[in-house]
């Protein structure tokens, strides 16, 4: 099945990449500067007089050993900042959705403020009549109610998602448990401290890469073709602004549709309308 690589899927995707090679280049440089320091073992002198030059180093007025120390945590803080910043992404993806299901009058601007994080995958599904993979949804909102306790909670787990956790499909306990290392249950329980780590992170950019393919695909077969039509005239005028004449902007669009939206196979008979619609 074939990507629509209409403007607002490209953007979610550089971000989505951007924010995943940031996240990534955090971790490992944390684990390099950790190695690194282990170089000036034994050694008394502050961070400062050793690295003068780093930027922000006399934020860290400390000993290599306790700088140490403090590295060797910082996987765990990194992935309670990584795996917010990595669903936020999504989510903001999801509203995006709904916006042209708004615009295509399929979905209501109440319905879409009535819905939040829990519920926006389901309505989603509802106004596309269109099923979402279960089992990523399952792990979505199992990364999602361990996000929540870990900012909103102070990383005291809920029953519910103590239940969640030990409740798991098969499928979705099977995936979790290969990407992670780890069966949830081990790192959610009453009177632990909910913690988030490299291997939640690698599996919130991976299950809300899937699901946005899957609205994306939704959206697709969803949405009218003429609804297509225009929204790709629209993308093709915002990328091509100097093209002034008629018989270029004819000539390179028939580029642009098989470069971005090569998976709807708009026909000449389609596009004529969207042409006169856009007043060319």
């Amino acid at each position: 099945m074939s990507i629509v690589h209409f403007p607002e899927y490209r953007a979610y995707e550089q971000d989505r990449i951007r924010a995943s090679d940031a996240m990534m280049a955090l971790l490992a440089g944390s684990r390099l500067a950790e190695n690194t320091l282990r170089l000036t073992e034994g050694s008394a002198r502050l961070l400062p007089e050793i690295f003068p030059a780093v930027p922000h180093i006399q934020r860290m007025n400390l000993t290599t050993a306790s700088a140490r120390t403090l590295l060797s945590h910082a996987e765990q803080h990194l992935s309670a900042m990584a795996v917010p910043y990595a669903l936020a992404i999504h989510e903001d993806f999801v509203q995006t959705c709904f916006g042209m299901l708004i615009k295509a009058k399929q979905v209501t601007r109440k319905e879409v403020a009535d819905s939040n994080a829990s519920s926006m995958h389901r309505l989603f599904q509802q106004k596309v009549g269109r099923q979402l993979p279960k089992e990523s949804l399952e792990q979505f909102h199992l990364i999602r109610q361990m996000r929540n306790a870990v900012i909103h909670a102070g990383g005291k787990p809920k029953q519910g998602l103590i239940t969640a956790a030990n409740n798991l499909s098969p499928n979705a306990l099977a995936q979790w448990t290969k990407v992670t290392g780890e069966h949830p249950a081990t790192r959610v329980a009453l009177g632990v401290p909910v913690t988030l780590s490299h291997g939640e992170l690698i599996l919130a950019l991976a299950v809300t890469k899937r699901i946005s393919q899957e609205m994306n695909f939704a959206l697709r077969d969803s949405l009218s073709r003429e609804v297509w039509a225009d929204a790709a005239l629209s993308d093709f005028e915002t990328e091509h602004p100097q093209l002034n004449h008629v018989s270029q902007r004819k000539r390179k669009l028939t580029g642009f549709l098989r470069t971005y939206y090569q998976s709807l196979n708009l026909t000449e008979a389609e596009i004529a309308p969207a042409i006169q619609r856009a007043g060319w």
